[in-house]
């Protein structure tokens, strides 16, 4: 359990505004169509053109940014996708839950993800497709979910105390993204009395219309919860009976991760 009151490691030490500013763009220049003028990326920014050039004129001297010769746009290029490639193989314990979620995916045909916390965020660090199936879904490796809304983030929230709960809703809101997701602070706690009675959790169209995911908690050995491996599926493909056997896989899956992780009491 994680420290009521814990503040963020930063807090209180001073940042380097630069460098903010350096991390806003790039992350912005992710949500904009490019290639894309300098005014427009600024708007987008509701920053200085001036400031802005400066940043991409660096970014482009380290190779992140490349400039279109004959439109003068500006674009990202592929060297963060070279970093985040890098930056994946070297999450802590990957490499060895990796073959839970494969083995979960190949079992049911359905897609399975392995996922973390990240700052009161979810994210997919692992995913494999079911054989000869492709779920369309939000799931991919490097995207970022919610935590209320998410199987796997509802298992992370078993790690809040009340307080954490609602700085997450301070920080990140409840947003409803469907007619089933939980929006409101109390609702999100009954929920989580049940995910810790039954041991697993789910996202019953609370992210994405038409899918369910069914998690399962890896815990490390301090019991805390670690990870997630959930499979998502189309709702017409679960139907009680097979809903009943995931589950049941699931949880003898994630009891082997744990195991590997160190925990030895067991899931509860």
């Amino acid at each position: 359990m994680k420290p009521k009151n814990q503040k963020p490691p930063s807090a209180g030490i001073k940042k380097n505004q630069s460098l903010r500013k350096a991390l806003q763009i790039l992350e912005g220049m992710t949500r904009i169509k490019t290639p894309a003028r300098l005014q427009d990326i600024a708007k987008s920014l509701s920053m200085p053109q001036s400031t802005l050039l400066r940043f991409l004129n660096t970014f482009i001297d380290f190779g992140y940014v490349g400039q279109d010769p004959d439109s003068s746009c500006y674009y990202l290029t592929l060297k963060l996708t070279e970093l985040g490639s890098r930056t994946k193989s070297n999450f802590p314990f990957q490499d060895s839950l990796v073959k839970y979620v494969k083995q979960v995916s190949e079992a049911f045909n359905e897609s399975a993800s392995l996922c973390i916390e990240q700052d009161m965020q979810m994210l997919y660090i692992a995913i494999e497709e079911g054989p000869g199936r492709i779920l369309h879904t939000l799931h991919r490796i490097g995207h970022i979910a919610p935590m209320h809304a998410t199987g796997v983030g509802k298992l992370h929230l078993l790690n809040y105390s009340d307080e954490q709960l609602a700085e997450l809703e301070k920080k990140r809101g409840l947003q409803k993204y469907t007619g089933h997701t939980i929006t409101t602070l109390e609702a999100l706690k009954k929920e989580l009395v049940i995910v810790r009675k039954n041991g697993y959790a789910l996202d019953n169209e609370e992210c994405e219309e038409g899918v369910r995911c069914i998690a399962a908690p890896v815990r490390n050995f301090q019991g805390e919860v670690a990870a997630g491996i959930s499979i998502s599926a189309p709702v017409t493909r679960l139907d009680k009976q097979k809903q009943s056997e995931i589950i049941a896989f699931l949880k003898e899956i994630s009891l082997k991760a744990s195991m590997e992780m160190g925990w030895s009491h067991g899931v509860s």
